[in-house]
């Protein structure tokens, strides 16, 4: 059965566009969600959610460029009109800086989350590992039970 609410290609299209120019242009990815939430009549919290689970995988790429950019855009802004100095170009490395550690700090956060479903379906595999012994081990044992009976002729069905 298909949700009523359900997302479709177009409501895809206007979330990713959307976050994109926002990132392109220095806004913040929060202010994209409300902005897009109320074009389609949906939460920013679930704009968001759409876009972090589902949508933000198939653009890496455009938000790779959109934050060069960004980046490019607001250093020909800050540093056209006026002559390199030593100060601007720290003040320029300082920022690329920050946006590399918080690049790390996401990486970090995205690599635990990979290990802890790593560890969880490795949970799963041991559990259904013993369970499949058990249920081996309790068929052995009805098994035998039923040959100690005498329900069993030699090399043929049991006797029902």
């Amino acid at each position: 059965m298909k949700r009523k609410d359900g997302w479709n290609v177009d409501d895809d299209n206007l979330l990713a566009s959307t976050v994109l120019i926002y990132i392109e242009s220095g806004k913040t990815q929060l202010k994209a969600f409300e902005d897009v939430g109320l074009k389609l009549s949906r939460t920013s919290a679930a704009c968001g959610f759409r876009w972090n689970s589902t949508v933000r995988h198939r653009y890496i790429k455009s938000i790779a460029e959109a934050k060069t950019h960004k980046i490019k855009r607001n250093y020909k802004k800050t540093y056209s009109n006026e002559e390199l100095s030593i100060d601007s170009i720290i003040s320029c490395l300082l920022a690329l800086k920050d946006d590399l550690q918080r690049a790390e700090i996401e990486k970090s956060i995205i690599s635990k989350k990979i290990q802890n479903v790593s560890l969880e379906i490795n949970a799963r595999r041991s559990e259904r590992h013993l369970d499949a012994l058990a249920n081996k081990e309790a068929l052995s044992l009805l098994l035998s039970k039923a040959a100690e009976l005498g329900l069993f002729e030699h090399n043929k069905k049991p006797a029902i």
